[in-house]
C-alpha cells in the first residue's frame, strides 16, 4: 500500500514479518545476494536524495546543547575529522559505479519472510536509502571483521554472493574509517539517557583519537532487531517528508 499524504505529514504502513526462533539469524550470505539484486536494479520510480557522507554523524555534531556526553573540544574534533574523510571519499574513483544504496546495509537489518517456503532473506531499515557509489553499501561487512569479531568466512560468504572483494580497491581504508565514524551516530545521540550508549561511545571516541583501528568494539544486541517491522516496498518518501523512524523497505530474493 503506498503512502497515504495529507495535512503535510506521510504516513506509511508497515508490513509485520515475525522472526521464528527456529530460524538461524541471516549472515553476511544472504546480505550480499540482497545487495548483488539491489544494485543491478534500475532506477527507482522515485526521486530519491543524493547519498551524503555522514549525514547522520555531522547533524548530531550540530546539536550542541543535545550532545553532553562530548566534550566541546571533542565535538570540534569529530567535525573536523568528517570533513577530513569527506574530502578523501570526494577524490575517490568508485569502480563499481553509482546507483539505488541501502545506505546502512549490515546483517542487522536483515529479517526472514516466512511466508515463503523456504524462508526468504528480506533487507529492512531504509530511512538512508539514496543514490550513491555502491561500494558504501559494501563496507559495514568487512568492518565488521575489523571491529566486531567476524571472521574471515564472514567476508567469503559475502563475496561468493556479491562477486567483489572490496579489499582490492585502493579506497577500501578510506571507507573503513567512515564507517568508523558512522558508528559514533547512534551512541551519540543516545548517551545522555543511556549509561550502555555511553561506554560504548567513550571507547569509540578514544579509539579514534589514539588511531587505534582495529580494536575490537561491543555491538548491540539482535533480540530486539529480529522483531523489527518492515514496511512495504513502495512506501519510502523522499528524507525530507520522513522521521527518523520512518522510510523502512524490504528487499527480497
Amino acid at each position: 500500500m503506498n503512502p497515504v499524504h495529507a495535512f503535510g505529514y506521510s504516513v506509511g504502513f508497515w508490513q509485520y514479518y515475525p522472526q521464528a526462533q527456529e530460524l538461524p539469524e541471516p549472515t553476511s550470505r544472504e546480505l550480499g545476494g540482497l545487495l548483488r539484486s539491489l544494485h543491478n536494479m534500475p532506477a527507482p520510480p522515485i526521486d530519491l536524495p543524493e547519498w551524503v557522507p555522514l549525514e547522520s554523524l555531522h547533524a548530531a555534531l550540530l546539536e550542541d546543547d543535545k550532545q553532553p556526553a562530548i566534550t566541546g573540544e571533542e565535538r570540534a574534533w569529530l567535525a573536523r575529522r568528517v570533513q577530513e574523510v569527506r574530502k578523501e571519499l570526494s577524490e575517490l574513483d568508485w569502480p563499481l559505479g553509482t546507483g539505488i544504496i541501502h545506505g546502512d546495509a549490515w546483517a542487522g537489518n536483515l529479517l526472514w519472510d516466512s511466508n515463503t517456503t523456504p524462508p526468504r532473506p528480506l533487507l529492512g531499515d531504509w530511512d538512508w536509502a539514496s543514490i550513491g557509489p555502491r561500494e558504501v553499501d559494501l563496507i559495514p561487512t568487512w568492518h565488521a571483521t575489523v571491529r566486531y569479531g567476524r571472521d574471515e568466512t564472514w567476508i567469503g560468504d559475502f563475496i561468493s554472493e556479491y562477486g567483489y572483494d572490496l579489499r582490492e580497491w585502493p579506497g577500501y581504508r578510506v571507507l573503513l574509517d567512515m564507517r568508523d565514524l558512522v558508528q559514533v551516530s547512534g551512541p551519540l545521540r543516545r548517551a545522555a539517557a543511556s549509561p550502555e550508549h555511553a561506554r560504548r561511545l567513550r571507547q569509540r571516541i578514544d579509539d579514534l583519537r589514539a588511531g587505534n583501528r582495529t580494536t575490537s568494539w561491543s555491538q548491540y544486541s539482535r533480540a530486539g532487531k529480529r522483531l523489527a517491522r518492515s514496511e512495504l516496498p513502495r512506501s519510502i518518501p523522499p528524507r525530507s517528508a520522513r522521521s527518523p523512524t520512518q522510510g523502512s523497505a524490504v528487499v527480497g530474493k
